[in-house]
């Protein structure tokens, strides 16, 4: 797994602040419900494969919601640095 906020870096250059601001914040749009959105359809697909309803769903949608949190602590801490200056981990 990466960092967060980390890539190319010529790409990087390229781009407006502005435009690598709303990439980023974009990407924590989008990531956080996905994972929580992915952890239901997976429990769901296997709770009908497994016939085991809810229990794979509330199990799954659970680990969903604690990996959506630990990102998004990655991401607050990130975005706090970036907002203090500070490149370093």
């Amino acid at each position: 797994m990466g960092t967060v906020g980390s890539g190319p870096d010529r790409q990087q250059d390229r781009q407006t602040p502005f435009l690598r601001k709303a990439g980023l914040y974009l990407g924590v749009a989008f990531e956080l419900p996905g994972t929580i959105i992915g952890g239901l359809a997976i429990g769901y697909i296997l709770d009908n494969y497994f016939q085991t309803s809810p229990w794979l769903l509330i199990s799954l949608t659970a680990i969903a919601f604690i990996g959506a949190f630990v990102r998004l602590v990655h991401w607050a801490r990130f975005f706090s640095r970036e907002r203090d200056g500070d490149g370093s981990k």
